[in-house]
């Protein structure tokens, strides 16, 4: 999976976590919880496994540019 698409996997989920919390905080429904819980986790396991550079699939903490901090070579965002 390319980095790009990764991120806006990760950018989706985080919204989709923050509007269940927001509902589950107005509403008390169990069901948006656990919705909640569920797009965190998979935020986070997306992050775990996508969220690498694609020439030395180091794993990217944070990018500040368009070029791996590691191997120097751009990342294609």
């Amino acid at each position: 999976m390319k980095l790009k698409t990764a991120l806006r996997i990760t950018r989706v989920g985080v919204a989709l976590a923050l509007l269940f919390l927001f509902l589950w905080l107005l509403l008390k429904t169990q069901i948006l919880l656990y919705l909640c819980l569920g797009a965190s986790f998979a935020v986070v396991a997306s992050k775990a496994v996508f969220y690498r550079c694609p020439h030395c699939r180091r794993y990217l903490y944070r990018v500040y540019g368009r070029c791996c901090p590691y191997c120097g070579k751009e990342l294609g965002l």
